[in-house]
């Protein structure tokens, strides 16, 4: 975990240049390292539908974004439901309050969640983002991949509380 945050480190000052992209970011937490060859921010083209006017992958549940966009202490800003090891699922947003310090503390409360990986970084707009990822991609194993999905509502609740 400390290769994660000294990375991630360099990216707490909004000032700092070189942001990380979702799927690298997403990478990075799991792995605890930079992915090489480097991946794009388009690297993944997955099957869309359109959940509250946004394009979104397929095959994450409806159920689960709905869930997610209930919890009124964070907001969505981005997800992918990952095809392989290079390129996990994960779910971005950030705590409305945008406090560091309240960051900080619900990432280490995931981090204690068994089937979760959970880091956090300063997004494109210079605010706090977290990002939760897991090994799992549906092609992989759909059924878990469902299952993961809908408890992450549960889970995020029960950090942010």
């Amino acid at each position: 975990m400390i290769v994660i945050e000294n990375y991630l480190q360099e990216r707490v000052s909004p000032n700092v240049p070189g942001k990380i992209n979702a799927p690298t970011f997403a990478y990075i937490c799991l792995h605890g390292k930079k992915p090489s060859p480097s991946l794009s921010g388009r690297s993944a083209a997955h099957p869309e539908k359109i959940w509250k006017g946004i394009g979104v992958d397929k095959k994450i549940p409806t159920k689960a974004l709905n869930n997610l966009d209930k919890i009124k202490q964070i907001e969505l800003r981005s997800s992918c439901q990952g095809d392989s090891d290079k390129h996990p699922t994960f779910l971005i947003f950030r705590l409305k309050n945008l406090k560091t310090t309240d960051t900080k503390k619900l990432v280490n409360k995931l981090n204690k969640v068994s089937d979760i990986k959970c880091c956090w970084g300063i997004g494109n707009e210079g605010e706090p983002r977290i990002i939760i990822t897991s090994d799992l991609w549906y092609d992989k194993d759909s059924k878990e991949f469902i299952k993961w999905w809908l408890e992450l509502p549960k889970k995020i609740s029960k950090g942010v509380r």
